[in-house]
């Protein structure tokens, strides 16, 4: 157990930014952030929130997630009700959802970079 006084971390459990050599640096702070908040949100399903942990302590890469058990089993798990989504979509939303663009609705506020939800 970890002394509530102190402000370092247990080895495992520190908070690095994400950083692929391959991503710009707005895109691994965007990763970073994102990781950051599911690891936060109390309504992310466990498996996702722990995946989460792994990769902002640096102990689990992105490219390795689907060749680990648990973080495979979080994501086809985590995907399962978009799916369901998808499926009872019409056709014509499907469409709207494959040519939305979040660049082109910038006056959606909070909804920015999300699709459209149906």
């Amino acid at each position: 157990m970890r002394p509530s006084n102190t402000n370092v971390d247990a080895l495992g459990e520190r908070d690095y930014p994400i950083e692929e050599q391959d991503l710009t640096d707005e895109q691994n702070e965007h990763r970073t952030e994102t990781l950051r908040a599911v690891r936060d949100n109390p309504n992310a399903p466990e498996p996702l929130r722990q995946l989460a942990k792994k990769m902002l302590s640096g102990r689990l890469q992105l490219k390795d997630v689907l060749d680990d058990a648990a973080g495979h089993r979080a994501l086809t798990e985590g995907l399962a009700p978009l799916r369901e989504q998808w499926r009872t979509m019409s056709p014509q939303q499907r469409q709207a959802t494959r040519q939305y663009d979040p660049d082109e609705h910038p006056d959606r506020g909070g909804d920015a970079g999300r699709s459209p939800r149906y």
